[in-house]
């Protein structure tokens, strides 16, 4: 049996949303907005970057606490957990990244204007730690029964150089990693999206070292900011493919000391992103021979 003919989403959908019970719980969420927008203005106005999401984490366990869920830890490198016991010991997961893309030192601005919500992080992710909030709230306030044991999860270190290390973490060391059967990511505002699909990144940090010197003394010794710049040059021009949709970028340059002198170390962080491995794999490889090639 395929996957369409054992989940078949698009007769499924309007069935539950039809249901009485489900157009009860959509009146009571449209009832709690007031609610859910103080928590994520509240939220938004606590410093998060990755690296630095602790006083977030100790928002976040205070309102699974309050909301009613009795089990509530925080794990040795800051994800918020808590558990609610189903009839089952499989586990759905429900998480929303704490973190935010900002610096610890942004002005935090957070504001209502109507209907609309603005500052830094009042969307991503805000917006999704407040729908986790709001989805414990509904379960907890209705007292919902379900099939399967539920964990919600606010983790840490989602944005930039956190790379994923709450969710690493989560699966791959916490008590519940061979437990998750199913997995659902809040992430940003709106909800005009379903990603059903892994999106994989690999990231590389590459470092040109050289013997330094200068710039008029030194003429002529290699230059790893040349050098790195040439790879770089090679590899931009790296062909991608667009189904499945892949990615590259150079998101980080360091190098230099002074403009007469010729540095003894240059380096680039990259990012490549795909849902195949295989591409992935190919793009590698790509900026390998390029630096290989120039360096």
């Amino acid at each position: 049996m395929s996957a369409e003919q054992s989940f078949p989403v698009p007769n499924e959908i309007p069935r539950l949303a039809a249901m009485p019970e489900v157009q009860s719980a959509l009146r009571w969420f449209r009832d709690q907005e007031a609610e859910f927008a103080r928590w994520q203005m509240e939220l938004a106005r606590i410093p998060a970057p990755p690296f630095g999401e602790a006083a977030r984490s100790a928002w976040v366990s205070e309102q699974f606490r309050a909301l009613g869920i009795k089990e509530v830890r925080k794990d040795k490198i800051g994800n918020v957990c808590a558990f609610r016991k189903g009839r089952r010991d499989s586990i759905v997961s429900i998480s929303a990244h704490i973190d935010t893309v900002f610096p610890a030192n942004t002005p935090l601005n957070i504001r209502q204007q109507g209907a609309k919500l603005y500052g830094p992080g009042i969307s991503d992710n805000a917006a999704g730690v407040t729908a986790l909030l709001a989805i414990v709230a509904a379960i907890e306030n209705f007292n919902l029964p379900h099939e399967d044991s539920l964990l919600f999860i606010g983790n840490v270190g989602e944005e930039g150089e956190g790379d994923l290390r709450g969710m690493r973490y989560i699966f791959s060391e916490s008590e519940w990693k061979d437990s998750i059967v199913s997995s659902l990511v809040l992430d940003g505002a709106g909800t005009d999206t379903i990603v059903a699909e892994a999106l994989a990144s690999r990231r590389f940090e590459v470092i040109v070292r050289g013997p330094g010197g200068h710039s008029w003394s030194d003429f002529g010794a290699p230059n790893p900011i040349v050098a790195l710049g040439r790879a770089i040059n090679l590899f931009s021009q790296t062909r991608v493919s667009s189904s499945p949709k892949t990615t590259f970028n150079v998101g980080v340059i360091r190098g230099g000391t002074s403009v007469n002198s010729i540095p003894e170390s240059a380096s680039m962080r990259v990012d490549i992103r795909s849902s195949s491995a295989a591409e992935i794999d190919r793009i590698d490889l790509e900026l390998r021979r390029a630096i290989d090639q120039l360096v």
